[in-house]
């Protein structure tokens, strides 16, 4: 069965450069407390493109590394807006695990290299979502559960959280 594997049959060039975005995105996560998943996704797709073949190790590499994070960082999470966006992300998240397991691979793709765009596009022009409506706000965090259970690339559509109101229930 493993050696059936894909990263078997990759060539040297195609193994060195995984290792080198591995390492590369966990310095980043390590570094900044997120970000890894979300820039290794689109470099690790150039190097096959099957999204189903990376994200259970891209998974892996966020829970080693998020442990690490939260290691240093548990005292500066905000738990009452966690548990108050939590049911909103979360359905989507389940929603999007789901589309990651029905979508074709190019719609997967597709998905990750827009939502890459978009946090370059919204970071290099220094643009901050915040909304005023509550359900602006709940339909955001079920929009970031979606992509978030889709392609592990939660980070951009929550970039701007602690600037902007999670909604009360």
């Amino acid at each position: 069965m493993f050696a059936d594997s894909a990263l078997l049959q990759f060539s040297y060039w195609q193994l060195a450069a995984t290792a080198g975005i591995f390492v590369w995105s966990g310095f980043v996560r390590a570094g900044l407390g997120f970000g890894g998943a979300v820039l290794a996704l689109p470099l690790l797709l150039m190097v096959d493109d099957d999204p189903l073949f990376w994200l259970p190790m891209v998974s892996m590499h966020l829970i080693l590394f998020s442990a690490i994070t939260l290691r240093s960082r548990m005292g500066h999470v905000d738990w009452d807006t966690l548990r108050r966006s939590l049911p909103w992300t979360l359905p989507g998240k389940l929603i999007g695990v789901f589309g990651l397991l029905s979508l074709p691979n190019r719609w997967l793709v597709l998905i990750v290299y827009s939502i890459t765009a978009f946090y370059a596009i919204q970071w290099i022009a220094d643009l901050r979502f915040r909304s005023r409506n509550r359900w602006t706000d709940r339909l955001l965090l079920f929009g970031g559960g979606y992509f978030s259970g889709t392609s592990l690339a939660y980070t951009p559509t929550i970039s701007g959280a602690p600037d902007s109101e999670v909604p009360e229930k």
